[in-house]
């Protein structure tokens, strides 16, 4: 097979039929064990998501009308120039004729175009030849964890501080979580910016895809916006002590803002952080907590001191 024997298409909801019957990503065959994945793909590709343009760049045979090779693409209304990429699949027997890259090459380019400056991606630290694809056409390795899942991200340099800094003249608003807030929220989470990070989520490494396997029933949740987009995000998990907060952003005032939104919430809040960790506690002393305790503790392996907050 030769790559110009297939055509390139951008799909947008509603999605073909022919399409939607081959899409291998919503059946239950491929993800039996990933039952949130399946659920979530299945509401995107069925049903949409409020906020969110989802679409498939995907190949397709000129003469069969075979669908042979897709990838899924996202963006928010609320942060137009921050894309989500993934779910990269190419027919076992397309593969070597270029469509793979063709449909990768076709999906930059539509983003491009259309303002996008940010393109993030989870993998495996495994698939070496997907990540050296990637790596050809500008993504870059970001994040891991222990299970081997990955975050690569391709932008232009400095941009992560600047998008998620916010203009300190204006004010920030909070609110609980939208799904056209998830986009910017997996950006953020997307780097490591501590030695150590505690948050009690467990949202490490490629599971901080968060609009994705994330349980959000299980926990209350917060963000700062300004201009409608998130710069900063809190959670609060009920425990046998109370409610442990914790907050993520790159600046103390987002990261008060949600912490003192989820303490006026919840009952007996409190947050346990590194004691070298000092952008955090400043923030949550910004935001009436105080230092009740100081601890030895053993996480990943390292023994560090922790400090307990409270209201």
């Amino acid at each position: 097979m030769r790559g110009d024997e297939f055509g390139y298409h951008v799909l947008e909801p509603p999605f073909p039929e022919d399409f939607v019957a081959w899409y291998p990503y919503v059946r239950r065959d491929v993800l039996a064990d990933h039952p949130r994945w399946l659920s979530w793909l299945e509401r995107v590709v069925l049903h949409g998501v409020p906020g969110v343009r989802d679409r498939m760049i995907a190949a397709r045979h000129r003469e069969s009308g075979e669908w042979v090779g897709v990838v899924w693409t996202s963006v928010s209304v609320t942060c137009p120039e921050v894309a989500h990429f993934g779910w990269f699949y190419v027919e076992d027997r397309c593969r070597g004729a270029g469509v793979g890259g063709r449909v990768i090459e076709t999906c930059l380019s539509t983003l491009a175009a259309e303002g996008v400056r940010v393109i993030m991606l989870p993998t495996q630290l495994e698939n070496e030849r997907a990540i050296g694809m990637y790596y050809r056409r500008g993504w870059e390795l970001s994040i891991a964890d222990p299970t081997g899942g990955v975050w690569m991200v391709r932008e232009p340099a400095g941009f992560y501080q600047r998008y998620f800094t916010p203009d300190a003249t204006r004010p920030l608003q909070t609110s609980t979580p939208e799904p056209a807030d998830f986009v910017a929220l997996d950006y953020l989470l997307s780097r490591p910016q501590a030695a150590i990070r505690l948050l009690p989520l467990g949202l490490t490494g490629s599971r901080r895809f968060i609009s994705f396997v994330h349980d959000w029933g299980g926990a209350e949740h917060v963000v700062a916006r300004q201009g409608g987009k998130p710069v900063a995000f809190g959670a609060a998990v009920r425990t046998d002590r109370g409610s442990q907060l914790d907050a993520f952003g790159l600046e103390r005032r987002g990261i008060a803002s949600v912490v003192r939104a989820l303490a006026r919430s919840v009952p007996q809040p409190y947050a346990e952080v590194a004691a070298t960790d000092g952008l955090r506690r400043a923030a949550l002393e910004d935001a009436q907590l105080r230092l009740d305790t100081v601890r030895e503790a053993v996480v990943a392996g390292a023994t560090m001191s922790l400090c307990r907050y409270v209201r």
